[in-house]
């Protein structure tokens, strides 16, 4: 099997028609037309359903899938070896919650690029069972999740762990009384509801308070706590100038873990990055320990 007629196979599911998938291949329909039916000669089965619109078959949907992994092992293999001779190159490619991409890498991110100029990233932002499972088929390097994987045959690492904090906007300097009978709760969904009531005592000391899920996106409901709209219980480290903290919930934390296939080779770039992850969040820990030691100090 030529990795050229996978090439061609993938640019058709691409482009939706073989005309489409000739023009950005450069080559006539009749050659593409010729090089599918060597492929499928070749894997002795139907890869297209041929009609008015063409669509893949079971067998050519799974086929799509490998296609995937092996391009994504190829470009690991050319990244790797270009280190070689050029310095750290390669794309990494991790599958992450929004919450830790978006409020927790971007400086962590940026210090890493500096350093390796060569090294791009094409993020993934999946749920934490979506994680699993991109992590598990090999599409993506690896993951960064909130909670231990369900699937034994990941490896998991523990970097960090934040309290969830009860947030209303900076401007309300109302007690918190007053604010919930005000203004509803809104959650990120049934598990977090099920986290306050078991480890908080938020619902007893508010049994009437207004619970609304309108979304299960961090970033979204920290926009909607911020015009006002409600109060909201968010990771620490999503805090920002427009949010006041109400109340810190030390029982109740946000861990990060990350997570990956021990049975995948991961190249030299993916390998220099996870390890810089883990030193950079290592370092914070020392630091928040030195700042309690220097204000046990000054009291």
């Amino acid at each position: 099997m030529e990795i050229r007629l996978l090439h061609y196979f993938y640019a058709i599911t691409k482009a939706g028609t073989f005309s489409k998938a000739a023009e950005d291949l450069f080559i006539t329909q009749s050659a593409l037309s010729q090089a599918i039916k060597n492929l499928e000669f070749s894997l002795k089965c139907c890869l297209f359903a041929r009609g008015r619109k063409i669509s893949l078959t079971h067998e050519g949907e799974r086929l799509r899938i490998h296609c995937e992994r092996i391009f994504h092992l190829i470009e690991d293999a050319r990244d790797d070896l270009s280190k070689i001779s050029s310095g750290l190159k390669g794309i990494i490619r991790p599958a992450i919650l929004e919450s830790i991409l978006l409020f927790l890498l971007p400086e962590m991110i940026s210090k890493f690029a500096r350093e390796f100029p060569n090294v791009q990233f094409r993020f993934s932002l999946k749920e934490t069972k979506d994680i699993e499972t991109s992590v598990l088929e090999n599409e993506t390097h690896f993951g960064l999740v909130s909670r231990s994987p369900v699937s034994k045959k990941l490896e998991e690492k523990f970097l960090a762990s934040y309290p969830n904090v009860l947030v209303c906007p900076v401007k309300r300097k109302e007690k918190i009384e007053s604010l919930m009978e005000e203004l509803p709760l809104f959650v990120l969904g049934d598990w977090q509801l099920d986290s306050l009531k078991a480890k908080t005592d938020l619902f007893i000391k508010f049994p009437k308070i207004k619970i609304l899920n309108p979304v299960n996106q961090v970033a979204l409901l920290k926009i909607l706590v911020e015009k006002g709209l409600a109060l909201a219980v968010l990771p620490k480290f999503v805090l920002g100038p427009n949010l006041r903290v109400l109340q810190t919930f030390h029982d109740f934390q946000m861990s990060i873990i990350m997570i990956r296939n021990p049975a995948r080779n991961s190249f030299t770039a993916v390998e220099t990055f996870m390890d810089f992850l883990n030193d950079q969040f290592l370092e914070e820990k020392c630091m928040k320990f030195l700042g309690k030691i220097k204000n046990t100090e000054n009291r």
